[in-house]
This record gives structure tokens, sequence and C-alpha cells, in this order.
């Protein structure tokens, strides 16, 4: 086992997971990790295990029910798990009138439904050992609002909701639950929400990014090592953080907003 102990990342095959994973790897934790194309998440882990790391891999479609028991007894494997990092996600781009259903669904079972059910798989356990650490990756969407992105803003208020109340809930414990809120990410994520509001707008990709990082209060988009920090520095148990804390990398330094 890693010196650190055992993490389970979600999403953790590209953007900001893969930053994470390689981050965790790096600081000694042992990792399973999951995402739903097989093919590409054990690419990212022969990378980390060529790095040295302990990793194992558990393809999952984390909107499946039965998911958050599959991936907690998988990464059960490698040991207790003492940390947790809700960041699977979807950012779907349309104006309300024409976000259908499906659209709805998926990035609320994504962003709170499945970060629900997981973390009541392992935050009992935590609990028991006396010690652990949950951290979800919302957004500034979870702060504020946004245009043609409804659905995702409601679900990271969603994440952001269910991170302050897990704290309160768990606030006799030593558990600590954060979210990480970045603002605009270099991401393949962004860049395809870049392309959509492209082609409503007739304007390039490359001017709607630059745009995008405008509206970042530090002007420029953030990158996917720069939420790897912030997760790692949670992780490793900071202490002048207080549980339920809000960690918004919307600028830099980053800003703290407690509950």
């Amino acid at each position: 086992m890693g010196s650190r102990g055992t993490a389970l990342v979600t999403g953790a095959s590209r953007g900001i997971g893969l930053a994470i994973a390689e981050r965790l790897v790096a600081d000694g934790w042992s990792l399973a990790m999951t995402a739903r194309s097989s093919e590409r998440l054990e690419a990212a882990a022969a990378g980390l295990r060529a790095a040295g790391g302990e990793v194992i891999t558990v393809p999952a479609d984390l909107r499946d029910p039965t998911a958050a028991s599959t991936l907690a007894t998988a990464a059960a494997a490698l040991g207790p798990i003492d940390l947790v990092v809700n960041n699977a996600g979807t950012a779907p781009s349309a104006k309300l009138a024409r976000t259908t259903d499906d659209m709805l669904a998926e990035v609320l079972d994504l962003h709170v439904a499945a970060p629900f059910r997981l973390l009541r798989e392992v935050l009992p356990g935590m609990v028991e050992r006396g010690g652990g650490c949950a951290i979800q990756l919302a957004s500034t969407a979870g702060l504020r609002g946004f245009p043609f992105v409804s659905a995702y803003v409601a679900a990271k208020h969603g994440m952001v909701g269910l991170t302050r109340a897990l704290a309160v809930e768990l606030g006799s414990t030593p558990v600590r639950v954060y979210a990480v809120c970045p603002g605009f990410v270099e991401t393949d994520i962004t860049r395809e929400a870049a392309a959509a509001a492209a082609d409503r707008s007739k304007r390039g990709i490359d001017e709607m990014l630059a745009g995008f990082g405008a509206m970042n209060a530090c002007g420029r988009l953030i990158q996917p090592r720069e939420v790897a920090d912030a997760v790692a520095h949670l992780a490793a148990g900071a202490g002048e953080i207080a549980s339920g804390s809000l960690y918004v990398l919307d600028e830099m330094p980053p800003v703290v907003q407690e509950s």
C-alpha cells in the first residue's frame, strides 16, 4: 500500500481526473481509478504504473445505481479507503428550452446521485476507523449562474450542498469533507462547451476559450494540475481548512469559503 493510504478517484482517465490521479500517485497514495471507457482507463493506468504507482482500474458507468458498491468493494482490495475524489462529470451546453430530459438526468446523475451513492458506501467506514477525506470536484458554477448551462449549474449547486450537509452531519467525527470549485479549466469538456458556444455565436473555438478564461478572476483558464494541487493539499490533511469548506480556484491564490 502507498504510504498515504488508498484513494478512489472517479472520472480518472483524462483531464482533471487524470491530473489528480497523477498527483496522488506521486504523493504515495495507492489508487483505484474509474471511468466509463475501459480502454482509456487502462492507458492512463499504464502510465501511472510505469511511474511506480500501485493502481487498479474499475471501469464503471456511475449512472448505474449498483456502481458505487462495485467501486467501493474493488478499491478496498488495496486497503481501507481513506480518500474519495468525486470528479466524474459532464457539462452539456444548451438553452433551457433545448435541454432535454436525458441531458438533465445525466448531469444530475453524475454530479449529484453518483457522489451521493459513493459517499454512502465509503463514509461509514471512515467514521468507524476514525478518519478520512471526501472531496467533490464542484465548480464556480456551484456558486453562481452561467448562461446556457442551467442543468450543469443546478447539478454543481447540488454537489456543493451535499458537501456542506455532510460536513455538518459528520461534524463530531474526524472525517473531512470539501468541495474544490475551479473556474473554467483547460480540458476536453471545456473545449466541447466552447465548440457548442462557438456554433451558436458563429465565433471561433479559440475565441470562445479565451472568453471563458477571461471570466475567471485570474483572467485565464485554470490548468488541471492546479486543481490536482488543491486536491492533494486538502487530502494531505490541511488542518487549517475546516471541513465543509469550499476551495475556490477562480483566482490565484485560491480562496477558502468556510460553511
